[in-house]
């Protein structure tokens, strides 16, 4: 492949994951019509990646066409995200049983502490702040891959990755939170201890208390995704 042509790819793959990234964490929301030429101001790049973008993300399921409406963003069901969690926290457990069943890589725990460590100073200060919700999002993403990765079986990350297609469901989805928001600071910080605890459970080789601990964990942002679904939709119909 040619520098050009490789440039290209690497440009069209980076607008597929930002558009992907929009829709899973609800900034491009269920049946919002999908513009060309309004995404590709917003990305700071010409029409052709951005269409080539919305065909990806059709196979992926993650948008329709639709005949007079062009793309738009597929709509999910909050039974439908909860289902998807009530597979992940089967994948997810069943991983990190896997996990403590066999040695840790020396350099998967390296990675795991560093990514702890990175968490424990984010949740450091004493109010949260919006500028630390991409940081913090970025090491739950990355410890969730990494005790996926310790459990070295492809078929189960291929079948996790189904489930995680599906909009606020995959490990990129952090706790909603505002500035100055004491209350989610505390849930952050009892979310990032149980990442500690499934860590040290791996580590230790306690396999049934780490498959626990990780039911619970999922079962947690279920919970609180389910919460936050339900507010919107109150307040919906309280502003109606």
């Amino acid at each position: 492949m040619t520098a050009p042509a490789r440039t290209l790819r690497n440009r069209q793959q980076t607008v597929v994951e930002r558009l992907r990234e929009m829709i899973m964490t609800g900034v491009l929301k269920g049946d919002q019509r999908l513009l060309e030429v309004s995404l590709s101001e917003q990305l700071g790049v010409s029409r052709t990646p951005v269409r080539e973008a919305l065909i990806v993300l059709a196979e992926d399921g993650l948008v329709d066409y639709r005949l007079n409406r062009g793309y738009v963003v597929r709509a999910f069901s909050i039974d439908y995200v909860l289902n998807a969690y009530v597979v992940r926290e089967a994948l997810e457990s069943l991983a990190c049983r896997l996990a403590a069943e066999r040695p840790l890589d020396p350099e998967l725990k390296r990675r795991m502490e560093a990514a702890l460590a990175r968490g424990d100073d984010i949740l450091a200060g004493r109010r949260l702040s919006a500028a630390l919700r991409d940081p913090w999002r970025e090491v739950n993403d990355e410890l969730h891959r990494l005790l996926l990765a310790a459990a070295a079986n492809p078929p189960l990350e291929q079948a996790l990755a189904a489930a995680t297609r599906i909009p606020y469901s995959g490990s990129r989805v952090v706790h909603w939170f505002e500035d100055e928001d004491l209350e989610g600071l505390y849930q952050l910080r009892m979310v990032h201890r149980q990442h500690h605890a499934i860590v040290e459970a791996i580590a230790a080789g306690e396999s049934y208390r780490a498959e626990t601990l990780m039911r619970g964990h999922i079962a947690y942002a279920a919970d609180h995704v389910h919460k936050q679904f339900a507010a919107a939709k109150a307040g919906i119909a309280e502003a109606a």
